[in-house]
């Protein structure tokens, strides 16, 4: 394993991972390519602190589960 990553998150939409970074901005900026309906950085900043797991659920009920591995 790389000593250096700190931390990865994925995000995981009908068991197949869209989009994963190492870095939470860049990680959200990906994540708003594939999908108009997220919220801004600092939303994900704070409720990446609290849990590690989020759900985010777009308005065609399309369901992505966001999560921090590391």
């Amino acid at each position: 394993m790389i000593r250096d990553l700190k931390s990865l998150y994925v995000a995981i939409v009908d068991n197949e991972v869209v989009v994963f970074e190492t870095n939470l901005k860049l990680f959200i900026e990906e994540l708003g390519k594939i999908e108009s309906e997220i919220r801004n950085y600092d939303y994900y900043y704070r409720q990446f602190k609290k849990s590690s797991k989020q759900s985010l659920v777009n308005s065609n009920s399309k369901k992505y589960y966001l999560q921090k591995i590391l």
